[in-house]
Formats: C-alpha cells, structure tokens, sequence
C-alpha cells in the first residue's frame, strides 16, 4: 500500500466527478425553478410531464455518475494492517449517505412521478413541488458531486496519513477506526438494506400527502384512495428498515445508549403514526372519519419531514453535526 499514491489517485476521480458532475449540480436548482413555475402556474402545467420526466432521465444519468465514482472509491479504498501488512478489505461506500441522501430521495419521488403522470395526472402538480424542493437541496445542500462523501474520505485520508506517519501506535489506532467503520457501517449488510427501504417508503409517502392535500381541497373519495393505497405500498418498507436498524445497532454501537437517540425515538413516532394512519381508515365510514384520516395523513408526513431533519440538528447517533 502506496498511502501518497492512493491520495493521488482519489484526488483524480474526485476531480473527474466534479468535472462531468459540476454542470448538472448547477442545472439541478435552474430545473426545479422551471419545474415548480410549472406546477404553479395552470396554463404551463400541460408541460409538467415532459418536464418531470427530463428531470428525470438527468437525474439517473447523474446517478449514474455517482455509481461509476462509488465503484472506483471501492477499487481505491484498501485497509491494511500496520501490524501484519495483510489486506483486511475493501471500503464499499452505499450510494445513499452523506451528500447523496438528498438526491437518492429526489430521484426516488422523480421514478413515483413519471409512474403517477399518465394514470393520476392531477397529482403531478403537487409532488413536482416537493420534487423541485428536494432538487434544490441535494444541489445546493448535498452538494453531491463537488463535495462527495466528505465524512468518508475525513477518515479514509486520516487513515492514510497515520500509515503514512511511520508511528506504529498512531497507525494502529486509525487502522482500528477504519475497520471497524469498513465492518460495522459502511460493508455491513443492513446499510444496503435499511436506508434503500427507508427511501422507498419516503417516496411514497409524499405521493399520499399530495393525494390527501387535493382530497380536502377537492372532497372527492378517489383521492382518499389513492393516499392509502401509496401509504399502504410505503408502510412495509418502513416497517422492515426500521426492523432491520435495530439488529444493526445492536451490532454497531454495542456498549453506547443508542436508543436515546433523537431520531431512532422520532422514527418510532413516525411509524405509529402511519400504523394509526391505515388502521384509522378501517373506520372511514363513520360520519366525520375522514377529516381524522386526512388529519393523520398530513401529521405523518410532516413528522416524516421532521424525522429526516433530525439527522442534521439532533445529536444522537445517526447525527452528521
């Protein structure tokens, strides 16, 4: 292991990645402007879909951009032992945390969208409002392509620099942190579960509020339908990443008190409120019932928004402050 040369080599990829990576950064905001005047606006709205699906296909071709960066940061990242020079792997950083999380949500509610466009148009509108929203954060705030993994590649170049240092004691104990993150975190199999499922159920939980927005504004039943139908198809995969973190936890901060964790607790408000959400519709027909489903539906998914932002302003073990 060359440390010099590995610095070197990431300092290329990353300065590849902001080069194919910076113009459609700076496109991102200009799209979800157009995007969100498209929706405002009735007369422009027949546009929205041909809008929403060029959105889209940019998007996935950046992504794109981000997998061929993620696979040549597993080709690059080798931790070794200072003490016996053997290889103990290979860092396989998933292409949904730090600066990424944004954009994965976005292009997941982006995919919803062109489904939802031809068979529920009238939802188009509302959930390119929260598309747009969430455009204009993974580039001004993600910053994905400029600014990649940059908690990683703190710890990964800390780590070079101790093999690099000639301090057997110094290296030793970075070499630790680094594998332990390599094992617990990064390579660990929940991490390519959990945080995918909990997109996927975030996705279509902003379709359910757009649909239960135009059920009270509206007061037509199909909207109701719809709603449920997206929490009900999003309500599994919470369930099942939440399940999964636990074990997760368990394994990774063994010995910490995790579980008073502002966001694992908000988490758990989250998922109660959708499970009274779905049973509350069980009793639809009661006179009145649906102003409670409706309510539910619009709690739930402002608890949603709060459960994410709790990552960046609660200290807890999932905080990146």
């Amino acid at each position: 292991m060359n440390p010099a040369a590995t610095r070197t080599e990431f300092a290329a990829i990353i300065d590849t990645l902001a080069a194919f990576g910076t113009p459609l950064q700076v496109l991102m905001p200009v799209g979800a402007a157009i995007l969100l005047a498209l929706a405002l606006v009735p007369a422009w709205q027949r546009y929205l879909g041909p809008a929403v699906t060029g959105t889209t296909i940019l998007l996935l071709l950046g992504y794109a951009l981000l997998a061929w960066f993620h696979w040549r940061v597993w080709e690059l990242a080798v931790v070794v032992s200072p003490e016996t020079g053997a290889i103990s792997g290979r860092v396989a950083v998933p292409l949904w945390i730090e600066s990424v999380k944004l954009y994965v949500w976005a292009l997941t509610v982006a995919l919803m969208a062109v489904c939802i466009k031809r068979h529920r148009a009238e939802l188009l509108p509302g959930v390119s409002v929260i598309l747009s929203i969430l455009i204009a954060g993974a580039a001004v705030w993600g910053k994905p392509f400029t600014e990649p993994l940059p908690r990683f590649l703190n710890q990964y170049f800390g780590y070079l620099a101790a093999m690099d240092s000639g301090n057997f004691m110094i290296a030793m104990n970075a070499y630790q942190g680094m594998e332990g993150a390599r094992q617990f975190y990064y390579n660990t199999i929940y991490m390519w579960i959990h945080p995918p499922a909990l997109f996927f159920a975030y996705g279509t939980f902003a379709i359910s509020f757009v649909a239960t927005v135009l059920m009270i504004m509206r007061r037509h039943s199909s909207y109701e339908t719809t709603a449920y139908r997206w929490a009900r198809l999003g309500y599994l995969p919470l369930t099942a990443g939440m399940l999964l973190g636990f074990p997760w936890a368990i394994i990774a901060w063994q010995g910490e008190s995790w579980w008073w964790s502002g966001k694992v607790n908000m988490s758990i408000m989250l998922w109660v409120l959708y499970t009274a959400h779905l049973h509350a519709r069980l009793y639809l027909r009661r006179q009145g019932m649906w102003r409670w489903v409706a309510a539910l539906s619009i709690l739930s998914f402002l608890v949603l928004l709060l459960t994410y932002l709790a990552t960046y302003f609660v200290p807890g073990a999932h905080s990146v402050v």
